[in-house]
């Protein structure tokens, strides 16, 4: 089983958290706090899947009329390569013999397309397929006497359309902004609708700075509410002792940290 862990034990101690010797519990803390992150950035399927770490995801997006550019909600894209699953795999099984996650591998789909660079590319497959077009537009495209096409057909005969393959050599991709562009397919349509599965996030051994700073600000959040007591709004005692916590865990600086790394899916 996967779980994140953000922040490693060497690391405990740069980032201002007690070490295991102070605090017993202090990585199965890691562990919570990395998985509130991956809830907070929306990066968490329905089924449980998904982290900031890679992560093979799967999409259908319409594409715009006239327009053959979407862009995918996950970002950023990554090429991983199968000799990079195998090392991650292997860490993962190294830690599962005294630990019960595994806090490298996510199970995720390596990359074994090439882009017409010669770079490995971050599609792992792409499908593409014709819909019906709205009315007042012009059903037949570019010229009914050229001969039979694919929306052509889509719009006369009815019915879901299939799914056609689409050349992964052949879309072009920016990993930072997710932007993929889709060839055209057959006599040059325009899809209406792909389906695309690519890998995006981090690797795990090198996590952003600031994903470990929001981290260690969590823990220190839940530690000083009695060690992840979200309950837990105000202690009070005898003289002149008096605490008041709100029972947030991630704060406005947690929410800076991990701003640039939330998840926005707008259709």
């Amino acid at each position: 089983m996967f779980q994140p862990r953000y922040i490693q034990e060497n690391e405990l101690q740069s980032l201002g958290l007690p070490t295991e010797s102070q605090q017993p519990d202090i990585m199965s803390l890691v562990d919570r706090a990395s998985t509130l992150i991956d809830e907070e950035c929306g990066l968490l399927d329905v089924d449980g899947t998904g982290s900031l770490v890679y992560s093979t995801r799967q999409e259908r997006l319409i594409l715009p009329e006239g327009r053959n550019i979407t862009r995918v909600s996950f970002r950023p894209l990554v090429s991983v390569s199968a000799s990079v699953q195998q090392e991650l795999a292997a860490s993962g099984a190294a830690e599962e013999a005294d630990e019960e996650d595994n806090h490298y591998y996510t199970g995720f789909t390596p990359n074994t397309e090439t882009h017409q660079t010669g770079v490995l590319s971050p599609i792992v497959l792409a499908e593409g397929r014709y819909g019906y077009r709205r009315r007042g537009e012009a059903p037949i495209y570019p010229d009914s006497t050229y001969g039979i096409n694919p929306l052509q057909l889509a719009s006369f005969f009815g019915g879901p359309p299939e799914w056609t393959p689409i050349s992964i050599t052949n879309i072009d991709f920016d990993a930072t902004s997710g932007e993929i562009w889709v060839p055209a397919g057959l006599y040059l349509s325009q899809y209406s609708e792909i389906r695309v599965r690519y890998n995006s996030g981090f690797d795990p051994r090198a996590v952003p700075r600031a994903i470990k700073f929001a981290c260690a600000a969590i823990i220190k959040n839940g530690l000083a509410k009695g060690g992840f007591t979200t309950g837990l709004k105000s202690v009070s005692g005898a003289g002149k002792m008096s605490l008041n916590l709100t029972e947030e865990l991630i704060d406005k600086n947690v929410e800076r940290w991990l701003r640039n790394y939330k998840a926005v899916i707008a259709r």
